[in-house]
């Protein structure tokens, strides 16, 4: 083989491996190119939703092993009762604590940092309750440490929960609901505001590009969507119109189960440009035709 011959497959090879980094192309064992996967339970109990979606997803065990360290997040911003769809339903948390207290975790810690007092949400949800009586620890939004982010363009660096940075396992469970601001929706993604002690900053600086960069800072072991009731209108806090849709959806691409949710609430994925972001980062694929959606 002549020199410029070998340098030449030897560029492209080069080229071809730093570009599958980038986009993450993941193969099946013919070398197709494989769809993500979100997996999709729907019916009237949404503790059973929750335990059909994860085991469908690769069950708890895939993700949490004997000994771990849980941390849960869903939402418990707002003093709103559960039929409100302002914060995740309880029995979709306490479902989730169940399954990691069954799977061995050594501790499964329920936490948010809440918009309205913490003493009230964490009771007007029904989440403590709930939470406590699966055999969970909820602990309030209190300690924090500062982390430098790298790979990031405007979140360099963030206090975040202590809990969230020394977990083994970040489980991410956010309402589907609308929010009034340039966000427009909060789901899995925005949800992550909530590990973050200066939220304001990502309302002064760029909100969008934010959020999509907490997520690729904590990247969450596994998603569980709660959009057992959806909050349409006058989100994130409401009250406002809240549609029964009886879903609980599962997976490890946020983006997409955020797409996903984005969708039963009426808005275009394409249009959400933190999800445009969170594609641009890695994260995972907003267009639901290259996602493979299993409803179980």
């Amino acid at each position: 083989m002549e020199r410029r011959e070998f340098l030449k497959r030897v560029f492209i090879a080069i080229a071809g491996l730093g570009l599958s980094k980038f986009l993450k192309i993941e193969k099946n064992a013919e070398g197709a190119v494989k769809k993500t996967k979100i997996y999709v339970a729907k019916g009237n109990n949404p503790e059973s939703n929750t335990y059909r979606a994860v085991k469908a997803a690769g069950g708890i065990e895939k993700f949490v092993r004997r000994g771990s360290k849980v941390v849960i997040k869903p939402n418990i911003a707002w003093n709103r009762k559960p039929e409100q769809a302002a914060n995740t339903n309880p029995y979709v948390v306490s479902a989730l604590v169940k399954l990691c207290k069954r799977a061995g975790a050594s501790e499964v810690v329920v936490i948010d940092h809440t918009c309205n007092s913490w003493k009230v949400t964490y009771k007007v949800s029904g989440i403590a309750e709930a939470v406590e009586r699966a055999g969970g620890i909820i602990r309030p939004p209190i300690r924090y440490r500062e982390v430098s982010i790298s790979g990031t363009k405007v979140l360099r660096k963030a206090d975040v929960l202590e809990e969230v940075l020394d977990a083994d396992v970040v489980i991410d469970v956010p309402v589907v609901k609308v929010h009034g601001s340039r966000a427009k929706i909060t789901i899995s993604m925005k949800n992550l505001m909530g590990v973050v002690k200066d939220r304001g900053y990502f309302h002064r600086t760029d909100l969008n590009r934010c959020i999509a960069e907490i997520s690729y800072f904590i990247k969450p072991t596994l998603i569980v969507i709660d959009a057992t009731r959806i909050l349409l209108t006058r989100g994130p806090q409401g009250p406002g119109k809240v549609k029964n849709t009886g879903i609980v959806a599962a997976g490890t691409d946020m983006v997409a189960l955020d797409a996903f949710g984005a969708k039963l609430l009426g808005f275009n994925p394409e249009n959400v440009p933190h999800l445009i972001i969170g594609k641009q980062l890695g994260l995972g694929e907003y267009d639901l035709n290259r996602v493979k959606i299993k409803y179980v």
